[in-house]
């Protein structure tokens, strides 16, 4: 595997020079040293040469991360998260056992040069440097159409299963899931496909260990969050065989046959996974990188998803669900993605205000005026929102929720809490 990489930028909303720059890396046993170097032409083009993260100024020279793994956080938004890495790791021990070896340890430089360029998250591509040939892509099938979504959420489950790996089919099995979703963030197995109008999407399929319908519990807070005037992807909820259903969700980073430039609030924030958190870190994102003629609108839509997270329920709320899309003058907030209601936890991942983590509105709307509210206009946000969840239980039947289900979701939602 190459030692350095041209990293190129393919979003034909933004103007700049389409070299960013160098990213090498130098291994010393076990470690690796990361390091990163704009283009003469990025620094070069004045207005349109912008910092990748605000570790990365637009300035001359080498640049070390200070991120936790090695990596700069921009480039670890385009790498593989908890499924991606792990469909990885299996694909090195497929290797090394056919070639009589251990299987290496497998750092961020693999992670981030062995996915599918195709699929890759966001508008960052990457290419062996000084070559100017193709990208580089560590996969071989390209994005399955949505006819193939039942065959792969089998092969999903199979895969789950404790002696999977001595099964004949294994390889063939992995081959199949590495190119749709060895790109992807989040725990759950999951695959791009594409549609019948060649838009991309993201099924998530259901898995071996899951309590209760995860799809149908996404697939309602994405209805319940339409309601409630939030900006979220197109997504459909999937029956493809089995007790319990597949949310597929459109994917915001692509446009036609574009790419958008993404970053996590991970990112803009200047955060690493595992320390503690809050929305107003989001918020002074919004108002340091954001773009200037939408920081007042960004700001309210963040308040209202923070209201919608904690009445939902939706505890896992961390820094990695929530993201921003690069325009002209700056970031944008993202479409609102992976909210789920979650029976387990009673702390908020993210804390929402001098109460840490403990979900509470009250606490919330003290800190309206970090997000440029008014008391009346945060009272208006928390109006709509929870009317949204009226009848709610109508709702989730209406998303496939059975019963039991209902019974969980009714012990999680909470339209009156304060």
């Amino acid at each position: 595997m190459t030692d350095a990489v041209d990293v190129v930028l393919d979003d034909p909303r933004l103007t700049a020079p389409p070299h960013v720059g160098v990213l090498s890396r130098e291994r010393s046993g076990s470690a690796e040293v990361v390091r990163f170097s704009y283009s003469s032409a990025w620094l070069g083009a004045a207005r349109e040469g912008f910092a990748l993260e605000p570790e990365l100024p637009p300035f001359s020279g080498e640049f070390f991360s200070s991120a936790s793994g090695g990596l700069f956080r921009i480039f670890r938004d385009t790498s593989p998260d908890r499924w991606g890495r792990v469909l990885m790791e299996r694909r090195e021990a497929l290797v090394a056992r056919a070639e009589g070896r251990k299987p290496r340890r497998l750092g961020e430089w693999d992670f981030l040069l062995g996915v599918s360029d195709a699929t890759r998250v966001g508008a960052l591509r990457f290419r062996e440097a000084g070559a100017d040939e193709k990208f580089l892509d560590g996969q071989t099938l390209g994005v399955p159409p949505s006819a193939r979504l039942r065959e792969l959420q089998a092969i999903a489950l199979l895969l789950d299963e404790p002696d999977s790996e001595g099964r004949p089919e294994y390889e063939s099995w992995l081959r199949q899931l590495l190119a749709p979703g060895s790109s992807l963030g989040g725990a759950r197995p999951k695959a791009t496909f594409t549609a019948g109008d060649d838009t991309w999407w993201i099924a998530k399929f259901p898995a071996r260990q899951d309590r209760h319908d995860v799809g149908a519990w996404e697939f309602l807070a994405h209805q319940l969050a339409v309601r409630a005037g939030i900006q979220v992807p197109d997504a459909q909820r999937l029956k493809l065989g089995g007790e319990h259903h597949t949310f597929a969700v459109k994917r915001f980073d692509r446009e036609g046959r574009g790419r958008r430039l993404y970053a996590s609030a991970m990112t803009l924030a200047q955060r690493n996974d595992g320390e503690a958190a809050s929305y107003l870190d989001i918020a002074q994102a919004i108002q340091d990188s954001g773009d200037p003629e939408a920081l007042n609108h960004d700001l309210a839509e963040l308040y209202r998803r923070a209201v919608f997270n904690v009445l939902i329920g939706n505890r896992d709320d961390h820094l990695r669900n929530h993201g921003f899309l690069r325009g002209p003058r700056g970031w944008r907030l993202a479409p609102a993605f992976d909210v789920n209601p979650n029976p387990d936890k009673d702390e908020h991942t993210l804390a929402l205000g001098e109460s840490g983590g403990h979900p509470s509105v009250a606490d919330l709307r003290a800190t309206r005026e970090l997000y440029r509210l008014t008391g009346s206009d945060a009272e208006r946000i928390e109006r709509e929102v929870r009317d949204a969840f009226r009848d709610w239980a109508t709702v989730a039947k209406a998303c496939g929720v059975r019963r039991p289900g209902l019974q969980r979701l009714s012990a999680v939602i909470d339209p009156t809490l304060e």
